[in-house]
C-alpha cells in the first residue's frame, strides 16, 4: 500500500490528511494555522511537524511507507519563501518527496479531473491562478492592495467600513452600513466605532467578517453601496483571473475556472455574477466550477499527478465516500 500525505495549510488551520493510492482517506486532523508569514518559520515547522508525527503514530507507519507527501500552504509567494519552506520540510520529511506549492493550487486541483484550468479564491484575501496544458503556470503575488491585489473578504469590510464613516459625515451617499456596522461592536453610532480603530486597531478578524457578511445582508435589501461594493471587488477579482489566464494564453480555451472562498457563496449574488461578467468578458470560453472536493484533497490529486497514478472512478468513488463538500 502507498501512503500519501496531503496538506493544506492557511493561516487560521493547517488539515493534514493521509489517504492512500486508491483515495481511501485513512486519518485526517486539524491543527493550527501555519502560515510562515504571519507566524513565524519555527511556527510553521511545528505545527506541520506535529500534525505529521501524529498522523504517522495514529496509523502505525513509518517514513519508508509514505511515497510523498504535498503541501499547499498559504504564504508561499516569493522565491525566498520557496527557500524557508522547503529548507524545514526537507527537515521534517527527510528522505521522502515532498513538493510545496501556493494553496491557491489545491484549490484548483480539488475541482478537476486533471491540473488544467484556473482557480479564482476569494476568502479573508484573494488570489487566482492558471494552469495550461503543457503544465505552464501563472499565479498572482497576492501581496495586498500595493502589489497589485484586490477584492478578497477584507477588502470588503474596510470597503464597508470607509463607505460608513462617509455616510456618517455626510460625504458620501447614505447606506444601511452606517447604521448596522455599530451593532457589531455593541455601540449605537459610527463615533463610537473610532475607538476600535484609532490611534490603535483593536479588530479582530471575526469582526472583519462579521461585517463582510452584513454587507452580504444589506446587498439583499437592496442598500446601493453594499452593491456597488461588492460589484466591483467582484470585477477586480474578475480581471486578476483573466490576467492569469491570459499569461499562460488560455484566455480563448474552453477552460474550467475552480472558484473556492467564503465571499463567492456569499447570501447575495452580487459578487459572484459580477465575477462571472468580467470573466466572460476577457475569456469568453470560460466556465465556472465549485469544488468538489475539500482543498486538502487538492493536494492529493496532485500528489497521485507526481506519482503518475491515474485519478480513475475507483480513485473518486472512494474519496466520494468520505472527502465530498456538503
Amino acid at each position: 500500500m502507498k501512503y500519501i500525505v496531503a496538506v493544506d495549510g492557511g493561516g487560521t488551520k493547517t488539515h493534514l490528511a493521509i489517504l492512500d493510492d486508491k483515495g481511501h482517506l485513512l486519518y485526517q486532523m486539524i491543527g493550527s494555522g501555519c502560515n510562515h508569514a504571519s507566524t513565524d518559520g519555527v511556527n510553521f515547522k511545528k505545527v506541520i511537524e506535529d500534525l505529521f508525527i501524529e498522523g504517522k503514530s495514529s496509523l502505525h507507519i513509518e517514513d519508508n511507507q509514505i511515497s510523498y507527501v504535498f503541501l499547499g500552504l498559504s504564504g508561499a509567494d516569493l522565491e525566498s519563501d520557496f527557500i524557508k519552506l522547503n529548507l524545514a520540510c526537507k527537515e521534517i520529511f527527510k528522505e521522502i518527496p515532498f513538493k510545496v506549492v501556493n494553496d491557491a493550487w489545491i484549490v484548483m486541483r480539488s475541482g478537476l479531473k486533471s491540473p488544467y484550468g484556473a482557480v479564482a479564491i476569494s476568502g479573508t484575501g484573494t488570489n487566482s491562478a492558471a494552469m495550461n496544458q503543457k503544465g505552464e503556470k501563472a499565479i498572482l503575488r497576492s501581496l495586498g492592495f500595493t502589489l497589485g491585489i484586490y477584492g478578497g473578504g477584507l477588502d470588503i469590510a474596510r470597503e464597508a467600513l470607509h463607505y460608513a464613516f462617509r455616510a456618517d459625515e455626510m460625504t458620501h451617499q447614505d447606506t444601511l452600513l452606517r447604521k448596522e456596522i455599530p451593532f457589531i461592536f455593541h455601540v449605537n453610532q459610527m463615533s463610537e466605532v473610532i475607538d476600535h480603530f484609532y490611534p490603535v486597531p483593536k479588530v479582530t478578524k471575526k469582526e472583519y467578517g462579521e461585517i463582510t457578511a452584513l454587507v452580504n445582508q444589506c446587498a439583499l435589501k437592496k442598500d446601493l453601496v453594499s452593491i456597488e461594493i461588492l460589484e466591483r471587488l467582484g470585477r477586480f477579482v474578475g480581471e486578476q483571473t483573466c490576467g492569469v489566464m491570459k499569461q499562460v494564453h488560455m484566455d480563448q480555451e474552453n477552460a474550467p475556472v475552480v472558484i473556492g472562498g467564503k465571499v463567492f457563496s456569499g447570501v447575495a449574488t452580487n459578487y459572484l455574477e459580477s465575477f462571472e461578467k468580467t470573466l466572460k468578458k476577457g475569456c469568453p470560453n470560460t466556465y465556472i466550477i465549485k469544488p468538489k472536493y475539500q482543498p486538502v484533497i487538492g493536494a492529493y490529486l496532485f500528489a497521485l499527478d507526481e506519482l503518475n497514478i491515474k485519478q480513475d472512478e475507483l480513485i473518486e468513488k472512494n474519496l466520494d465516500e468520505s472527502c465530498v463538500l456538503i
